[in-house]
């Protein structure tokens, strides 16, 4: 029989909690019971109505495995698991077996284990195509943006960071950013210049907001690159005369740009536990599942507070 759990459906200013069937698992599927999930922007776009969704949320789980399927050899039940797959704003939720990775048995609380965002900043930092000594440039530290200053290759020859907020460059200086410029009080590219000698070989725009691809633009050098990894829900108009002229190679690093998105998940577990990636900092808010309208209300508020929400069951 059917599992019901209560699942959680967006759509815009409202949260509703609905009962859904959960089949049990099929072969190489298990069912996970979620114990937390990480609020992602797309979710929150759904919730002030720059995107729409007809399902149920929830991407970024993490939990219990309570069943296992036919031929699932790498999981049992009780092990603790970060997983892909929804939806995770559930009690239940199915997923291939491929899509989840085991953590370690003594983990208690499960939200900064949660692992998806981690394998877009791997799939982000790869598809790059960062070199030995390039100087890079991150537009953008929130949560994405710092995770990928986390994950940054140490072989650069300079990280500088840009954000208009000056607690989010404090975090990215800890996490290895070499410079931390904020551009609502200096001219970006002409401090970046000084910075590094030169325009940078890779700028990876991870903010998301109108006109930044532009700012983008003006500080590759010609030739370089130009990693858009944030999500700008609205079309924009790009620059594109400037790319022409600066023979500018334009990157859409999004996740299905990845050639294999379970071995960036993979690859990012392994990360995590081995401390490369710390959520600790980052994780500022926790909701229970019950306080599902509050979570969104205040993530949908970008509070100078908040980087990273979680919802916990």
């Amino acid at each position: 029989m059917p599992l019901k759990v209560r699942a959680m459906f967006l759509s815009k200013g409202e949260v509703r909690s609905r009962e859904i069937e959960v089949p049990n698992p099929g072969r190489s599927e298990i069912l996970i019971e979620t114990k937390a999930c990480g609020i992602c922007m797309g979710d929150v776009y759904v919730y002030e109505g720059k995107l729409q969704s007809e399902g149920a949320m929830g991407h970024e789980g993490a939990g219990v495995v309570a069943k296992v399927g036919e031929g699932v050899g790498n999981l049992k039940c009780g092990d603790k698991v970060t997983a892909l797959g929804g939806p995770a704003f559930a009690e239940f939720y199915l997923t291939d077996c491929r899509n989840a990775a085991k953590i370690p048995d003594d983990v208690e609380d499960f939200a900064p284990w949660i692992s998806e965002p981690l394998a877009c900043a791997v799939n982000g930092i790869r598809g790059s195509g960062i070199q030995i000594g390039d100087g890079v440039c991150i537009i953008g530290c929130g949560y994405m943006g710092l995770l990928l200053i986390q994950a940054m290759p140490r072989n650069v020859g300079n990280l500088v960071a840009l954000d208009i907020r000056d607690e989010r460059l404090a975090l990215a200086r800890k996490f290895g950013a070499d410079f931390a410029l904020n551009p609502a009080r200096a001219d970006a590219v002409e401090e970046v210049r000084n910075l590094l000698g030169g325009e940078a070989d890779v700028v990876i725009e991870a903010s998301g907001a109108r006109g930044t691809l532009e700012l983008a633009t003006d500080l590759a050098r010609p030739g370089g690159k130009v990693a858009i990894f944030g999500r700008h829900v609205a079309d924009e108009v790009v620059p594109t005369e400037k790319w022409h002229g600066k023979g500018l190679r334009l990157l859409n690093t999004a996740p299905a740009f990845s050639p294999d998105f379970n071995r960036d998940f993979r690859d990012a577990v392994r990360l995590l536990e081995k401390g490369v990636f710390d959520q600790k900092p980052l994780i500022t808010h926790r909701f229970p599942n019950e306080d599902a309208e509050k979570a969104f209300k205040i993530a949908s508020e970008r509070r100078a507070d908040y980087i990273k929400g979680v919802i916990t069951f």
